[in-house]
């Protein structure tokens, strides 16, 4: 990890990182198009034949990409079920334990009906009726993803539920996504994977059910997809490589520090381990600890990429850590010393926070209860982390009653006039007419 020296440089080094790095991408689908084209380019052809062919395109260019036949794109209620026996009493404890938990803390997060009778005015809220999670494949089963897009769906009342989550061929997908998929209550399960998991449940296809929402985490083929699909659908979100923050001074374990780091580091090349300090000695500890420990991760050589575009920035003070988080916005914000609590109250821009040794991230991303899929890329400077609330929409009411009507109509009316629209003007005036005469 870099040591940087102040508030300026680090943010200049996160704004580089941040940048993309996909411009270069070209891609032919393993040869499926004639020429290679660029990440969107490749994206907007899929969705443009997907609408034209459907299912039957999608069935050969995925066939193509695995290099072998695709068939077995919907996995049958049965075998979802069938799922669940072959996992051991210890793991299905483990799954509905999680959903259990999950499901109280998305219950406090819901959004309720209210009406305000003097004024005339509130609130409706709905479900969004069908969403679609997309659950990668990647290196390794992302049972947990399951869990905190599908539970978090469901506590908000979410009637139709997809997964979708990439298997070669004929295979069937990891058994404890099945088993996880069954227990949280998803209604399909399907096997495309990629920018054609998106715009199957985008579009919809013979196989396929449109959805309304689509959510979930993915590499810059499925965001780009995500992207081109607003607006036939809601979004969750658009996401990048994950990354976490962690502020630490001299008294913070060094243990536990290193653990969080490294673990962030674990799940991709090019995810972002961050730490704000007022200790270069610190600073340098860390870095001594982290490479002794490297050579016995299993993960070692992604972790080690990934550590290495990460950075250390030793400021002076606490004003200067929390200018630093609060520009930064980091999707995890890691406060991992006692002494440091009371910042959290100042950061107004992180994707979550986590105070103390004990509240670890990596809690949030099984078991603690609030969803991991969170802004990232600086993105939570003006969104929130996935919640029940994503998938409830809410309509204004009006039953506005004839003493309100007499004390805001003219108000109406002159608005009306201002903006030189006549109809809008009498149909206030009509009413006038009728009501204040009563």
């Amino acid at each position: 990890m870099k040591i940087l020296s102040d508030v300026e440089s680090t943010l200049e080094y996160i704004k580089e990182l941040r940048k993309s790095t996909y411009s270069n991408i070209l891609t032919s689908g393993n040869g499926f198009f004639e020429k290679d084209y660029s990440v969107e380019e490749y994206v907007k052809k899929i969705m443009d034949m997907t609408k034209l062919n459907g299912d039957d395109f999608l069935f050969e260019l995925s066939s193509k990409l695995d290099d072998e036949q695709f068939g077995n794109l919907q996995i049958s209620e049965k075998e979802l079920k069938n799922s669940v026996d072959r996992i051991s009493k210890e793991e299905r404890n483990i799954l509905e334990n999680t959903i259990s938990r999950i499901e109280n803390f998305q219950k406090k997060t819901l959004i309720k009906n209210w009406f305000d009778e003097k004024n005339g005015y509130g609130e409706y809220i709905k479900p969004i009726k069908s969403v679609g999670c997309y659950i990668p494949g990647g290196t390794a089963p992302l049972i947990s993803t399951v869990l905190h897009t599908v539970i978090p769906a469901k506590v908000a009342g979410v009637k139709q539920i997809s997964i979708a989550s990439p298997a070669t061929g004929i295979e069937m997908p990891n058994n404890m996504l099945l088993a996880a998929a069954y227990l949280s209550g998803v209604d399909n399960f399907y096997t495309y994977g990629g920018p054609q998991a998106i715009i199957s449940m985008a579009v919809g296809t013979k196989k396929v059910s449109k959805v309304d929402m689509i959510c979930g985490p993915g590499n810059i083929f499925v965001m780009t997809a995500k992207k081109l699909v607003y607006g036939e659908v809601g979004l969750d979100g658009i996401f990048g490589p994950t990354e976490t923050m962690i502020v630490a001074d001299s008294s913070s374990n060094i243990e536990y520090v290193v653990g969080d780091l490294m673990a962030q580091a674990e799940h991709d090349v090019l995810a972002l381990p961050m730490m704000a300090t007022n200790s270069l000695e610190f600073a340098k500890d860390i870095q001594f600890f982290y490479k002794n420990k490297l050579n016995s991760m299993k993960r070692k050589h992604i972790i080690e990429k990934s550590m290495n575009r990460g950075f250390i920035s030793v400021l002076q003070d606490e004003k200067e850590i929390i200018e630093l988080v609060n520009q930064v916005a980091p999707e995890h914000l890691s406060i991992a010393s006692e002494k440091l609590i009371n910042i959290s109250e100042k950061i107004d821009s992180a994707g979550s926070i986590f105070l103390g040794e004990i509240s670890s991230e990596v809690l949030a991303d099984y078991v603690a209860g609030p969803s991991h899929v969170m802004p990232t890329n600086g993105s939570a400077r003006y969104s929130s982390s996935l919640s029940s609330r994503t998938f409830q929409k809410s309509i204004p009411v009006l039953a506005i009653d004839k003493k309100t009507f007499k004390e805001i109509c003219n108000d109406a009316e002159n608005f009306a006039k201002l903006e030189s629209l006549q109809a809008h003007s009498e149909a206030i005036s009509i009413r006038k007419e009728k009501y204040l005469m009563e």
